[in-house]
């Protein structure tokens, strides 16, 4: 079975440029590419045009108001959004409540391992210990990387 991981690359990838979509268009046949790629790719047609789709071939007209003109593809920009956001979570990432306690000191902030979900933010173990034991009841604390494969399920 294919990892949430490899999943999300081959979602986010242009099939033009072999790329991480940069403002990516929905064309009719829903299959998506950059803006960029499709103005590089039909540079010669004009707008009316009927041009074939660059992966199943089916045609369509380019927009009257042109390539832009397209559907901006949001599901695949949400995608987008949260592979970089894995990107960035894989490199190491301070404890919120550290930091905030620390002030300017980012050097004795601890390296956060976990997420809480009713707080919305990064925590080391040391903090996430409170988190857990909170007189209103426990906060739902997960492992930092849970979050981000819990929304690529959802998406």
């Amino acid at each position: 079975m294919a990892s949430a991981a490899s999943v999300t690359t081959d979602l986010t990838t242009c099939s033009i440029c072999l790329e991480m979509f940069d403002n990516p268009k929905s064309l009719p046949c829903l299959h998506a590419f950059c803006l960029k790629c499709l103005q590089g790719h039909f540079k010669h047609k004009c707008l009316g045009d009927e041009v074939p789709c660059p992966m199943c071939r089916k045609e369509y007209q380019i927009p009257p108001d042109g390539l832009r003109g397209l559907q901006h593809h949001f599901i695949v920009q949400r995608l987008v959004d949260v592979r970089k956001a894995s990107t960035e979570e894989s490199s190491e990432v301070q404890c919120e409540e550290c930091l905030k306690e620390s002030g300017e000191d980012r050097d004795t902030v601890t390296t956060a391992t976990t997420y809480c979900v009713n707080c919305n933010q990064k925590l080391c173990e040391r903090c996430c210990v409170s988190h857990i034991r909170t007189r209103g009841g426990a906060h739902q604390v997960r492992p930092l990387r849970a979050e981000l494969e819990q929304e690529l399920i959802q998406l």
